[in-house]
């Protein structure tokens, strides 16, 4: 099996972070949240990050959570 996400502790920090309007806030909570993944789920931050990149990993970062969350309920895939 493979390393067990965080997956509510991330999952909070995914949302705190769409929700900050602060791009220094957004990058500490991006960096935190990578942290906390499983070394083949990390993302390699640039050093020049804009807004669109925190939300492109976070969506990147949900794509991987969602993946370990195993089939979904009524059989949909």
């Amino acid at each position: 099996m493979t390393n067990v996400i965080q997956h509510p502790i991330i999952t909070k920090l995914v949302d705190d972070c769409y929700n900050e309007s602060d791009i220094d806030k957004k990058i500490k909570i991006l960096y935190k949240i990578n942290s906390l993944l499983p070394m083949s789920c990390c993302i390699n931050i640039p050093s020049l990050i804009t807004d669109d990149y925190v939300d492109t990993a976070l969506y990147r970062i949900e794509k991987h959570i969602h993946r370990y969350d195993g089939p979904s309920v009524g059989g949909e895939q």
